[in-house]
This record gives C-alpha cells, sequence and structure tokens, in this order.
C-alpha cells in the first residue's frame, strides 16, 4: 500500500517533469523516487506516467490523480499547521474563475488584505466571460453572474443583481432614446459574441425576443462597458458592473424594466470534493467581504 512520501514523490515528479529533478528536490536518491512511483501505480493498479529515455508525461489518470491529490497533501499541511501552531496559515495554490468585472471591481480592491493574511497562498486567476466547468479545468471555485442551472455544485449567494440596458448620453444624442422595442433592433449595439438576441417586454407585458445588429463585438465584459462609454452603441450588462459609470453619468440606462427576466445574482459556486477545503472556504469570506462593501 502507499503511504504519503509516494504521494508527495508523485506530486514532485509531476510537477517537475523528471525523476532526477524530482529526487533532488526532494532530497532522496532517483532510485527511491522511481520506486515510489512503481509503488503507486501498483497498488492504483493503473498508469500514471508515460516515460521513457527522453519524455515524461502523466496520462490522463494520472492528471486527474494529481489534481486531486494536491488538495488532499496541502490540507494535510494545512491541519498539522492548525494544531500545531494554533494559528490558520493557508498555504498552497488556489484557482478561482470569475467574470473580468468582478476581479477587476470587486475582488482586486480587497485582496491586498488577503495576501498580506495568507502570503503563503497563491492565487490564479481565470478570469473569463464564459461558463467555466470546475472539475473539467481544474478550478477550485467561482464566482458567477445569474441564475445557476441544477447541478451538483454547492453554492452559496452573495447578493442580488439584474441586468439593464444602457448606452452613453452622446450616443442617445445621436441616435435618439428609444421608445418602442423595435427602435432597439434597428440601432448599433456592443455585444459579446453570445449575446445575438435578447428577450423583452413589450408595453403589454408580452415577452419579445429581437435580434440586434452586432456594429462592434468584443471579447469580454470590461471591453464592452468600454465600448459603451465610448458610445459604440446599446449593451446589456450587469447593473453591479456599471454602476459607478451610472453614477457618474458616463452611462444611462435605457428603458427600464423592459428586459425580461433581469434578476442575474452573484454566487459563490464550489464542487462537493472541495467542501472541506480550508482556501475554498477562506476565499468565500473573501468574496462576501467584497460584496459588501
Amino acid at each position: 500500500m502507499y503511504n504519503i512520501a509516494d504521494l508527495q514523490s508523485f506530486v514532485a515528479l509531476a510537477k517537475s517533469g523528471g525523476i532526477t529533478s524530482a529526487a533532488a528536490q526532494q532530497g532522496i536518491s532517483a532510485a527511491t523516487a522511481s520506486h515510489r512511483l512503481a509503488k503507486l501505480e501498483s497498488s492504483l493498479n493503473v498508469t500514471l506516467v508515460h516515460r521513457n529515455s527522453r519524455s515524461f508525461r502523466l496520462t490522463e489518470e494520472g492528471q486527474l490523480f494529481l489534481e486531486r491529490v494536491e488538495t488532499i497533501l496541502e490540507e494535510l499541511q494545512q491541519a498539522e499547521l492548525e494544531i500545531g501552531s494554533g494559528t490558520a496559515q493557508l498555504r498552497g495554490h488556489l484557482r478561482v474563475t470569475m467574470s473580468p468585472w468582478i476581479l477587476s471591481r470587486f475582488v482586486m480592491p480587497v485582496l491586498p488584505e488577503f495576501r498580506r493574511q495568507h502570503p503563503d497562498l497563491s492565487v490564479e486567476f481565470l478570469a473569463v466571460d464564459r461558463y467555466v466547468p470546475l472539475v473539467e479545468e481544474a478550478q477550485d471555485c467561482a464566482i458567477r453572474v445569474g441564475q445557476l442551472a441544477d447541478s451538483s455544485l454547492i453554492a452559496a449567494k452573495l447578493c442580488d443583481n439584474h441586468r439593464i440596458i444602457c448606452a452613453a448620453p452622446r450616443f442617445l444624442e445621436e441616435q435618439g432614446r428609444p421608445e418602442l422595442i423595435e427602435d432597439l433592433r434597428d440601432a448599433p449595439w456592443v455585444c459579446l459574441p453570445w449575446q445575438t438576441r435578447f428577450d423583452l417586454v413589450d408595453r403589454k407585458g408580452r415577452k419579445r425576443q429581437i435580434s440586434v445588429a452586432r456594429s462592434v463585438a468584443v471579447s469580454n465584459s470590461d471591453m464592452l462597458t468600454a465600448g459603451a462609454i465610448e458610445g459604440l452603441g446599446f449593451a446589456v450588462k450587469s447593473r453591479l458592473a456599471v454602476q459607478d459609470e451610472l453614477d457618474a453619468g458616463a452611462l444611462v440606462e435605457v428603458m427600464p424594466g423592459r428586459l425580461h427576466a433581469p434578476e442575474a445574482p452573484i454566487s459563490f459556486v464550489y464542487s462537493a470534493e472541495t467542501r472541506s477545503s480550508s482556501k475554498t472556504r477562506a476565499f468565500l469570506d473573501l468574496a462576501r467581504v467584497a460584496f459588501r462593501r
């Protein structure tokens, strides 16, 4: 049966890319490192590494095992530290995904204090607007915008939010303020790649779907805000993402209440595998502080 030392050697092998370098990193012989890997594969009855005299790479099973083992070892180290010193000093690496506007406007302002509290914990952000499956893309947790689909993920609501239609004042001066749904259909829009249709509500409360002319398509939500401010067209944004611009008058809400189902709450989600992770719990606390601001 394998032990903790075998797991530690496997992680070192995977990170360093070779037996010799991993052995040197751990202060053991190459023969010992190789023996630990063989014992681990034998116990699991699976090949973790493809290797020959010139190459060394993880199998698909090896990559999956690495992701799980890293978390387990980090949590074990964390437990040892906490019971040994009475402190909750976090260590290791945390991967988090969220929209760029959430990272820049909410998380970054509170991150310095988090780093001061946990200097030995590194954080890696995947800031994208697309849906990111946590397990498949090796993310520990996510902050998501909108109604959550039923899944095995665990969710904690951070705050309410809703989407609005907005535009720059100078754009409205040139184009005129829209009064009818048809006015929006024929006007220029700044959109994310998947924003081609919007569900609206007409004056009689009936749901209407329109296809819009995307004058400018951008790849992320921060650029969407920038394009709207520059007067390139209408945009659909989370109110929280543009509240500063609305307050400053750089953007104006257009046709309030006409988006169908505008509710887009902000939630923190994580998988059952990371339920007990002290890193994940600590970042959830950080997210709660960020949105209380």
